[in-house]
C-alpha cells in the first residue's frame, strides 16, 4: 500500500517559519506521510494566482491531500474547507477563491466547513485548523467527519477575466509569472486559433509600459537571446518570455494588468 501524501502549496516563502510551522503540525498528525512542496513563493496575498497554480498542480497527485494557504481574510468570516475530489483526495484551505479552479478540474464531490477551535489565534489558520485537518485526512479520516457538510457548487470560485481576440489580436490578462519571468496570460490556444496567429508570426505585444516586438513560437530558442516570446506554455497558458531574461520585468508588467498581442 501506498504512502499517503501531503502536497502545500502558499505564500508563506520557501524555507520560511510559517511553512515550518506547517510541515511541523502535518508530521506530528500524519507522521507516515509524505510532504510535497508545489510552491510556497506564491506572491503575498495573490489568491487568484494561487488557483491558477493549484489547478495547475494538484491533478498531478489526484489521491494526495492537497494543503494551500494564501489567505489574506484569515480569521474574518470567510470559511475553511475540505473538500473531496473525484481521484480519492481532497483539498483543504481558505475558501476565498484558492480552491475553486481544482475542485472543478478535479472533481469535488462533497465539502465540509472546519470548525475553528476557540483558543486558536486569528492569524495563523494554516497551522490551527487547515494544517490538523490535512494530517487528519492522510491517516484516513474521510471529509464529512472534519465539519459540517456544504455544497461543493458553492465553493468559492476567482474571477478570472475573458480574454478578447480578433483578427491577428488577442486582449488577456497577466496573472502571474513564475521564477524565471515568463508571464502568464488567462488564454490559451483556442484564443490564439480564434485569432489567426501560428508560430513564425511576428506580432507586436503592448502594455501599460509600452510596446514591444515579439514573436509566436513554441521553444525559447525560437528567438534570438533578449527577444520576446509568446507561447503556450506546459499547461497550455498563451505566455510572454524574453530569451536568456526576465518577461515580468522587462516588459514592466504589473499583476492582473491587460496585455495586447497583435500580429504586425
Amino acid at each position: 500500500m501506498s504512502r499517503p501524501r501531503i502536497t502545500l502549496l502558499t505564500d508563506s516563502g520557501a524555507g520560511g517559519e510559517h511553512v515550518g510551522a506547517l510541515h511541523a503540525v502535518l508530521a506530528a498528525g500524519c507522521p507516515d506521510a509524505d510532504r510535497i512542496e508545489l510552491a510556497n513563493d506564491l506572491a503575498p496575498g495573490d489568491v487568484r494566482w494561487g488557483a491558477v497554480v493549484l489547478a495547475r498542480l494538484a491533478p498531478l497527485l489526484p489521491d494526495a491531500v492537497h494543503l494551500a494557504v494564501v489567505d489574506p481574510g484569515v480569521g474574518t468570516e470567510r470559511l475553511g474547507v475540505a473538500v473531496a475530489t473525484a481521484g480519492g483526495g481532497a483539498l483543504v484551505g481558505p475558501d476565498n477563491g484558492l480552491l475553486g479552479l481544482a475542485a472543478d478540474r478535479m472533481g469535488a464531490h462533497a465539502a465540509v466547513a472546519l470548525p475553528v477551535p476557540s483558543d486558536a489565534p486569528a492569524t495563523f489558520h494554516g497551522r490551527d485548523v487547515f494544517a490538523p485537518a490535512a494530517a487528519r485526512l492522510a491517516a484516513g479520516v474521510l471529509v464529512s467527519d472534519l465539519g459540517e457538510p456544504i455544497d461543493p457548487a458553492a465553493i468559492v470560485r476567482p474571477a478570472l477575466p475573458a480574454a478578447r481576440t480578433g483578427a491577428g489580436r488577442v486582449e488577456a490578462t497577466a496573472i502571474g509569472s513564475d521564477r524565471f519571468g515568463n508571464v502568464t496570460l488567462l488564454a490559451g490556444a483556442d484564443e490564439l486559433t480564434d485569432a489567426g496567429l501560428a508560430a513564425g508570426d511576428g506580432v507586436t505585444v503592448s502594455t501599460a509600459g509600452g510596446a514591444f516586438a515579439a514573436a509566436v513560437g513554441r521553444t525559447f530558442a525560437d528567438v534570438a537571446p533578449g527577444e520576446a516570446l509568446v507561447y503556450l506554455d506546459s499547461h497550455g497558458h498563451l505566455a510572454l518570455a524574453v530569451n536568456g531574461g526576465a518577461a515580468w520585468d522587462e516588459l514592466g508588467l504589473c499583476r492582473d494588468e491587460r496585455v495586447a498581442v497583435e500580429r504586425r
